[in-house]
Order: C-alpha cells, then sequence, then structure tokens
C-alpha cells in the first residue's frame, strides 16, 4: 500500500517571466561537428537514425558570437513520411556568468521552422515551463544555425520556502 501526504501551501508561489534572443549553431561536418550519429539508418529514408548533439547557444549567428550555452541531447528521425522531421530532447545549459550551471529542459520536433516546449529547469529556471520558437536564420552545407526566442515562466526556489509551521 503506498502512503502519501499532502502539506497545504503557505506561501504564494511567485513566478518570473524570462525571454531571451539567441542563436543555435548545428555544425555537421569537420573540423568543428557538434552532433554525432548514434545509430545509423536502417533504412533508405532515415527513419530511426539518432544522434547525439552539443550545439552552441550564442547571441548571435556569427561563429564568433558570445557562447552563451550548450543544448546538449538527442535527436531522433521518427517520421518515415517527412524527410525533415526529427524528435528532439535536449538541455539547454548555461555557462555565461549571469545563469550559470542554469539548464532548460527542452522537448519537441524539430522541423524546418517550429516550437518546441520547455518542459523543466534547474538553476535559476527551477520548475520552469514555456516555448521555444525557432526558424532557420542560415544553413549551408556545413552548419545550421536557428534562431530561438525562448519564452519561460519559472518559480525561484527562494520564493517558493514555506513557514516554520510543522504539518504532521
Amino acid at each position: 500500500m503506498a502512503y502519501y501526504a499532502i502539506a497545504p501551501l503557505l506561501c504564494m508561489l511567485v513566478q518570473r517571466e524570462l525571454y531571451m534572443h539567441l542563436y543555435m549553431h548545428q555544425i555537421v561536418t569537420e573540423p568543428n561537428l557538434n552532433q554525432g550519429g548514434v545509430v545509423g539508418p536502417p533504412n533508405p529514408n532515415g527513419f530511426g537514425s539518432t544522434f547525439v548533439t552539443n550545439w552552441l547557444l550564442a547571441n548571435g549567428p556569427d561563429p564568433n558570437a558570445t557562447l552563451i550555452g550548450r543544448a546538449e541531447g538527442i535527436l531522433m528521425k521518427t517520421s518515415q513520411a517527412n524527410l525533415d522531421h526529427w524528435y528532439s530532447s535536449m538541455n539547454f545549459v548555461f555557462k555565461d556568468t549571469r545563469f550559470s550551471g542554469s539548464t532548460l529542459k527542452v522537448m519537441g520536433s524539430v522541423p524546418q521552422n517550429g516550437e518546441m516546449s520547455i518542459i523543466g529547469g534547474t538553476g535559476q529556471f527551477v520548475m520552469a515551463q514555456g516555448v521555444v520558437e525557432h526558424t532557420i536564420f542560415n544553413q549551408d552545407g556545413h552548419s545550421r544555425i536557428y534562431e530561438l526566442n525562448v519564452h519561460a515562466f519559472y518559480t525561484p526556489m527562494a520564493s517558493s520556502m514555506v513557514s516554520d509551521l510543522l504539518y504532521t
């Protein structure tokens, strides 16, 4: 038998809103390759292909733009019909001084342009939820640069502290 308890909430949670405008750099050729295939395509249309990503998150589309963090995760070709449709699960791991060590958990489909869901976060972005709108800013045979508009709500841990009262 499972036991559980529901504690009353003694304070109102304070949510903060986050807007970020970033660029995500996917590089598919050497010497700066930032993704790797782990499962090859078992059939001609690529269905089932799986890649591990370590894409750059930067403040601009230029290769020398300031590094904000990394998009670390996986891509899987999950559609047999749509040739450029991938399922994505990744963590946006922030490296810059303002959000260093914080993450956003991003999940969804990566077609040419679209949206991915923010389903969680750590560090400063605890309990994050929101959306990442992405469009292809530029692409060639070596790389693809996505323009990202991040819009999220999160709850700072300091705002969720409950009073000293004990409930049993």
